[in-house]
């Protein structure tokens, strides 16, 4: 359901980074539902976490932690995920609080929360840029993503997901496909960026989704997003920074 924003990010107190963290976690599980739902997936979400008993689309988790201080509801989560499922879900960690290691799970990797404020001023992305709006684009769009990194054969973004009012897909196009895109949603307090990709230059591609993003909702919103290694020191050249960590988990590889 589309939902009310605000005009401008504007706060009578200064927001600490514990409270951007919060607000970049609860952004991502937005997108995760929004692919989830259109995967016609069930999802459960508190003020805890968001998880589904579906079995995830490739490169996304079955859980994602929304409140750093409620690890016990998290583990009690994450006990019956394992029970619904018939194994270990992978999830995401989102503020480097449950130790996992000994419960079955390996660490997949780490990434740090990013965050900068609306930028005054922004470079408009070159006129190849174009908002996907129909299956057929969005198919040809995946493909160009999982050609530049993301290989799978199952489809990760069905259609459904381009009827959500919150969640635009752009894509750069070149011949009959697209050499860059990423995917840009929209929360009550920030606007997220996400599944970049590129066969263009990554700093090139990631300076026109920062420019997607800002302008996308018209809201004023801070941008935020999670990254690490390379991409993480890209965005930093854009005028985000690290504002929390995060990290990954997935069963064991014995299971």
């Amino acid at each position: 359901m589309h939902q009310s924003f605000p005009s401008n990010s504007s706060h009578d107190t200064p927001r600490s980074d514990a409270e951007r963290a919060r607000i970049c976690a609860a952004n991502n599980a937005d997108l995760y539902q929004a692919v989830f739902r259109a995967h016609a997936l069930p999802d459960r979400r508190t003020g805890a976490f968001w998880s589904s008993d579906g079995i995830a689309p490739p490169y996304y988790s079955s859980m994602t932690t929304l409140d750093p201080d409620a690890t016990a509801d998290q583990l009690a989560e994450i006990d019956r995920l394992t029970e619904s499922l018939g194994r270990r879900p992978g999830l995401k960690d989102g503020f480097s609080r449950l130790d996992l290691a000994d419960k079955g799970f390996q660490l997949l990797f780490y990434a740090s929360w990013i965050w900068a404020e609306p930028p005054a001023m922004q470079t408009p992305p070159s006129a190849a840029w174009i908002r996907i709006s129909d299956a057929a684009a969005l198919h040809r769009w995946e493909q160009s993503w999982k050609a530049s990194g993301s290989p799978t054969d199952v489809n990760v973004f069905p259609s459904a997901l381009l009827a959500d009012p919150d969640l635009h897909v752009y894509g750069r196009v070149a011949g009959d496909g697209f050499d860059g895109g990423c995917i840009v949603n929209r929360s009550p307090d920030a606007v997220g960026i996400s599944n970049v990709f590129s066969q263009m230059g990554t700093l090139l591609a990631f300076r026109d989704a920062v420019s997607l993003a800002a302008t996308a909702f018209a809201t004023g919103l801070p941008l935020v997003g999670y990254d690490s290694g390379d991409t993480l020191e890209e965005m930093t050249k854009l005028g985000f920074r690290s504002v929390g960590e995060l990290r990954i988990w997935l069963p064991e590889e014995r299971e």
